[in-house]
This record gives C-alpha cells, sequence and structure tokens, in this order.
C-alpha cells in the first residue's frame, strides 16, 4: 500500500475521457468561470480608480479657484498676487497657474454680464446703477494636464485639461 503511486494509469485514463466526453460532473466550472471574469472585474477596477482620480483632480483645482475667489471676498479687495497665493496653498498640485480678474457686471438669472472693467466706466445704459456689482473672477489650472492610466474607450484623448472658475460679488 505505501509503495504504490497514488494515481494509476488507469485513473488518467479515466479523468482524460471525462473530460473529452463531458461528463456531468461539474468539478472546475467555479475555477473556468473564475479565470473568464477575473480579467474583465480587473478592468473595471482598474478603469474606476482611474475615472476617479480625475474627479478628485477635478476637485482640488475647483477647491483652489474657490479658495482664491474667498480669500478676495473675505479681504473685500482685489490682490492678484495675494489670491494666487490662496489658489496654491489650497492645493496639493505643485504647479498651478492661478488667474484672477476684476470687473464690473449686471447680475442676471443665470450669469453675470461683463459691463466694463471698472464700475466708473460702466454707463448706466448697460444696467442700472443701483443693480451694478463689483466682481472677481478666479481660474485655476494645473500646469500639466491629468494623463489617465488607460484611454476611455470612446474617448480618444490621451490627456485631459482640468479647470476651475469661481466668481464672487465684492460689492
Amino acid at each position: 500500500m505505501f509503495g504504490q503511486p497514488r494515481f494509476s494509469r488507469l485513473g488518467m485514463w479515466n479523468a482524460v475521457r471525462r473530460i473529452v466526453t463531458r461528463a456531468s460532473d461539474a468539478t472546475g466550472a467555479a475555477m473556468v468561470e473564475f479565470t473568464l471574469f477575473a480579467p474583465m472585474l480587473v478592468a473595471m477596477a482598474v478603469y474606476t480608480m482611474d475615472y476617479g482620480l480625475l474627479v478628485f483632480n477635478k476637485m482640488e483645482v475647483q477647491n483652489a479657484a474657490q479658495a482664491g475667489a474667498q480669500y478676495a471676498l473675505t479681504n473685500n479687495s482685489y490682490n492678484s498676487s495675494a489670491i494666487t497665493t490662496a489658489v496654491t496653498g489650497a492645493t496639493r498640485f505643485t504647479a498651478v497657474t492661478a488667474t484672477s480678474s476684476q470687473f464690473c457686471g449686471c447680475p442676471a438669472a443665470t450669469k453675470v454680464t461683463y459691463c466694463a472693467a471698472s464700475c466708473d466706466l460702466c454707463g448706466t445704459g448697460t444696467c442700472p446703477v443701483n443693480v451694478q456689482g463689483l466682481y472677481v473672477t478666479v481660474t485655476a489650472t494645473p500646469t500639466t494636464p491629468y494623463k489617465p492610466l488607460i484611454r476611455y474607450g470612446l474617448v480618444n484623448s490621451s490627456s485631459y485639461n482640468i479647470s476651475a472658475t469661481s466668481t464672487v460679488r465684492l460689492r
């Protein structure tokens, strides 16, 4: 008993015959199903993580733009260099380009209509004086675009430019 091989030739042939004749035995079916579905699950997980990183980066840039606008609102003044410092300090990105501008505008239901660079230059024909407001717009953009790990199926782009804009009314 102890000296005999564990598998005999007859047992191996029976196993091969069962595989070839497709016996109703379901042993190994789970392994076959796993080998078919595991690559798809891994690909879906990688795409999900990559898309999540894209959304996270977009949120970081949006928060940076809002921090610059909040600085202008808190100090109730327009200081381009201080707004840029607020934008770069509010994000984890090492290189963020911040641009800001000040303008006089007229509020509408969905947007602010540009009137002039200064409220002194804005004519009363554009909008009434009691409606005019002094606005600051802050735009934040990373200097390098987001490069996904894998290209997305229908979108044929190897990088995505992310930017965010925030506008606040000072007066």
